[in-house]
This record gives C-alpha cells, sequence and structure tokens, in this order.
C-alpha cells in the first residue's frame, strides 16, 4: 500500500492542483481522470512496486542539500548527483534504452544504460555515432559536466545489452568535455 502511496504522489505530484480543480468543478470526471492516468502511468510508465522513497536513499542532511540550492563544492555535487539520477531511475529514454542509473568513481562519473534488443539488434548500433550525437548534445557549460571536469573525471556513458549481458562503454575524456 506504502508503494502505491508514493507510485500516486510521484504520478500526481506536480499536478495536484489540477485535480483538485477538477474535483471541485466535477467529481465524478476527476475520479475517471485520476483512475485512468494512475492505470496508463503504472501500466507504460512505472511499475507502481517500483516506487521509492528518497529516505530508503538520502540522509536528511543530503535531502536537505538536494533541495535547499546551498553552495556544495564539486566532489559532493556530484556524489549527490549521482544518488539522485539513481533514485530517479530507471527512465525511459528511447523505445529500446532505459537509464537505469548513475555512479560515481575515482576517475569517472558513469550513466549506466540497458538497451533492449527485442526491438533493435544491438551488433547494429555505431557506438562512435552515439558518441557524436552525445558530444552534439551535451551541454559543456552545464554545472554538471563543469564539476566533472572540475574533479578531472571522464563521463562514461555505459550501455548493457538487456539479453546477452554484453557491455560498451561510450568514453568521453576529460579533454573532449573540455574543447
Amino acid at each position: 500500500m506504502e508503494n502505491l502511496k508514493l507510485h500516486i504522489v510521484r504520478v500526481f505530484g506536480k499536478l495536484w492542483y489540477l485535480l483538485i480543480i477538477m474535483c471541485i468543478i466535477s467529481p465524478f470526471l476527476c475520479s475517471i481522470v485520476f483512475v485512468v492516468a494512475l492505470i496508463i502511468s503504472m501500466v507504460f510508465f512505472n511499475n507502481f512496486t517500483e516506487a521509492k522513497n528518497p529516505e530508503d536513499y538520502f540522509t536528511e542532511e543530503e535531502w536537505r542539500k538536494i533541495h535547499s540550492g546551498e553552495s556544495i563544492d564539486n566532489e559532493e555535487y556530484l556524489i549527490l548527483l549521482a544518488k539522485y539520477q539513481t533514485y530517479e531511475c530507471p527512465v525511459k529514454v528511447d523505445e529500446i534504452t532505459t537509464w537505469t542509473s548513475s555512479e560515481i568513481t575515482k576517475d569517472s562519473f558513469i550513466c549506466n544504460y540497458e538497451i533492449n534488443d527485442r526491438w533493435h539488434r544491438y551488433g547494429e548500433i555505431d557506438m562512435n555515432i552515439v558518441k557524436g550525437n552525445i558530444l552534439d548534445q551535451i551541454d559543456k557549460k552545464g554545472i554538471k559536466v563543469q564539476s566533472i571536469i572540475a574533479t578531472n573525471r571522464n563521463m562514461i556513458f555505459r550501455y548493457r545489452n538487456y539479453r546477452t549481458g554484453t557491455i560498451e562503454d561510450v568514453i568521453l575524456s576529460n579533454e573532449e568535455l573540455r574543447s
């Protein structure tokens, strides 16, 4: 029951005020919209049993820092960012790719993805093209990339084939992030 409550909060967390207005206007319509949206979200976007409680991932101080906007150093920022991104995962990126977690090591900031090859043959993916697309789309002036550069880390996009377990890395070196 707790997981269902967390799922409802996650689905309607930012739209609760619209539900309140709809409930005032038409309670029947509001209940229909609520049930349909909840079912669609459970089927297509997020299994409610996977809803996560922030208290399981973060200390009170970490949660406060995430939401307060207070200044923290680059190292602490990356650690909290990796934890927060993992908390938010899984995230469906496209029809074959799901972002599963982020992690930080001594040398790298790693974003882990899972490729579902039911729709696409994994071997057909050219990782050089993927790297070029990432370099074209990445915000090199953003705080995440600037923190990675400042801590002298690489950025790794790790793709794991769901069926075979094969892993391929797209590595953006610190020098590539700087340029």
